[in-house]
C-alpha cells in the first residue's frame, strides 16, 4: 500500500441505493454495476483505491451477516458483475479491496445450521458450544455465532474464502473485527497468503471501543491475563498485529483528531496535538501502515463530529492526509452526508444515520 494512497469507503447498498425507499434496516438497491458506473465521480475525488463492504451473500443489507461465504450477494449482482468491477478499477490505475469477515457467520448459515440440529455433524466443531446448548457468539449477538478457527477444518476454509477473493483480482482484504480470530489463525493466514499473494495487503479492523470482560471470551488477546488485570488501550491493541497482519486502520488517530475537534481546539498549529500524534506514530515500524480515517460505517460521520461545519471538515480531511500514511475516506462525505443524531445514543439501528443512500443530484462540497 502506498503511503499516499487515497482510499475511498462504499457500502454497497447504500452507494447507490434507491432514495424513494425508506432508510430502514434492509438492502436498499445499491449494486455492483451502480459502482461502475460512478467510477468517473470516485477517481475525479482522486481517490486512488475503493474499498468495498462484504459483497458475499448475506442476511442483511451491509454484509456482516453472511450466510455463503464463496457467492457474490444476487442483491449486489453477479460474480461477472463484479469482475468486471474490478477490470474497471485496474483499467483506471487505480486499486480495490474488500472486506473479509473470518470471525462468524450468521445463524441461518447452512454450516451452522447443520452443526446446531445434528450434535455428530462434521460441522459441529467449527463452532464453540456452551454445556447449555447455546454458542459463543461475536460480542454478544446470537445471530452471530463464533468461528472455531483453531479447528483446522474450519480454519482451512476460512483461508481458502480468503484466497477465493483474492483470486478474483482485489488487492487485498480488510478484515472485519480481526481482535476476533486467534493469533494462531492469523499465523497461519498471513503464512499461506503471503506465499500465494506476496503483493495484497491485508489490514485489520482492530477496534476496542465498548469492549467488557465479559467480551473476552470472544476475542483473543495477546497477554490475556495481563489486560484482564491491569486494562489496555487502543494503542496497546493495535501494537498487538505489528508483524501479524500488514497494517491496521488507526483508531487511535482517529480518536485524538476528533476529540481536538469535540472540545473546539483547533487543528493546525496546535503543538501538542501534533506532538501527541507524532509519538503515536513512533510506536510502529515502518513497514507497518497506519491507516488514516476519520468516520465509517459504525460511527458518527465526520460532519457531525465538526458541528455541521464543512470549513472545519475539509481542515480535518487536510490534516489527516498530510502525514504522509493511507487516508480512507466514507461514501458521501464529499457530499456532506451528515447524521443529525448520533449514532451512540442507545437507538436500536441507530447505524443507519449513518448509512443512507446518495442523492447524487447534490453538489459535491470539494474535492
Amino acid at each position: 500500500m502506498e503511503k499516499s494512497e487515497f482510499i475511498y469507503h462504499i457500502l454497497v447498498d447504500r452507494f447507490t441505493g434507491d432514495l424513494s425507499l425508506k432508510n430502514e434496516n434492509r438492502f436498499l438497491g445499491g449494486t455492483l454495476r451502480g459502482i461502475i458506473e460512478h467510477l468517473d465521480h470516485i477517481q475525479g475525488l482522486g481517490a486512488t483505491s475503493i474499498w468495498l463492504s462484504p459483497i458475499a451473500v448475506s442476511a442483511n443489507y451491509h454484509g456482516y451477516h453472511i450466510t455463503d461465504f464463496m457467492h457474490v450477494d444476487p442483491h449486489f449482482g453477479t460474480l461477472d458483475d463484479l469482475k468486471e468491477l474490478i477490470a474497471a478499477t485496474h483499467a483506471r490505475g487505480l486499486k480495490i479491496y474488500t472486506d473479509y469477515v473470518p470471525n462468524h457467520c450468521h445463524f441461518t448459515h447452512p454450516f451452522f445450521l447443520e452443526a446446531k440440529e445434528n450434535p455428530s455433524s462434521p460441522y459441529r466443531r467449527w463452532f464453540y458450544w456452551k454445556r447449555d446448548g447455546s454458542y459463543k457468539c461475536f460480542l454478544e449477538v446470537e445471530e452471530l455465532p463464533k468461528l472455531n478457527l483453531n479447528y483446522t477444518p474450519a480454519c482451512q476454509y476460512m483461508i481458502d474464502v480468503a484466497r477465493y477473493w483474492c483470486g478474483l483480482g482485489f488487492d487485498g482484504l480488510r478484515i472485519d473485527h480481526a481482535i476476533g480470530p486467534s493469533f494462531r489463525f492469523w499465523k497461519k493466514f498471513r503464512k499461506v497468503m503471503k506465499q500465494e499473494f506476496p503483493d495484497k495487503i491485508f489490514f485489520g479492523e482492530v477496534w476496542g471501543a465498548g469492549l467488557q470482560k465479559r467480551h473476552y471470551s470472544t476475542i483473543h488477546l495477546k497477554h490475556e491475563w495481563w489486560k484482564r488485570l491491569f486494562g489496555f488501550s487502543q494503542e496497546d491493541l493495535q501494537c498487538d498485529y505489528i508483524g501479524v497482519l500488514d497494517g491496521v486502520l488507526d483508531f487511535e488517530y482517529r480518536n485524538m483528531l476528533i476529540d481536538a475537534i469535540w472540545h473546539g481546539k483547533k487543528l493546525e498549529g496546535n503543538v501538542e496535538l501534533e506532538k501527541r500524534i507524532k509519538h503515536h506514530f513512533s510506536q510502529y515500524p515502518s513497514d507497518f501502515q497506519l491507516i488514516l480515517f476519520l468516520d465509517n460505517h459504525d460511527m458518527d460521520r465526520l460532519l457531525f463530529c465538526c458541528h455541521g461545519d464543512t470549513n472545519l471538515m475539509k481542515e480535518a480531511i487536510a490534516f489527516s492526509r498530510k502525514w504522509g500514511k493511507p487516508f480512507v475516506l466514507y461514501y458521501g462525505t464529499e457530499f456532506g452526508m451528515q447524521n443529525k443524531q448520533s449514532v451512540f445514543d442507545g437507538t436500536p439501528y441507530a447505524d443507519l444515520r449513518v448509512r443512507e443512500c446518495v442523492d447524487w443530484k447534490c453538489k459535491r462540497l470539494f474535492l
